[in-house]
């Protein structure tokens, strides 16, 4: 079951600034995305990430090669 709603519902607040806490400071945003990094974990998770990247790039560059050539 989805719920829909309208943007202008949320008129009054959308423009508003970000509340500042009042206890304490907020926390950098290195040490946040440090929390937020589940896939850091993984045992291979890097090295699967690297080999996609370079497969990409291969494929970039085969293709760019193609395109200088006139294929």
């Amino acid at each position: 079951m989805a719920i829909k709603k309208d943007i202008k519902e949320f008129a009054d607040i959308i423009n508003m600034p970000r509340p500042e806490p009042k206890r304490h400071p907020r926390m950098p945003k290195e040490k946040r995305a440090a929390q937020f990094a589940p896939f850091a974990a993984l045992t291979g998770y890097e090295e699967v990430v690297k080999k996609t990247a370079q497969k990409h790039e291969d494929s970039v560059a085969v293709w760019e090669r193609s395109v200088q050539e006139g294929h």
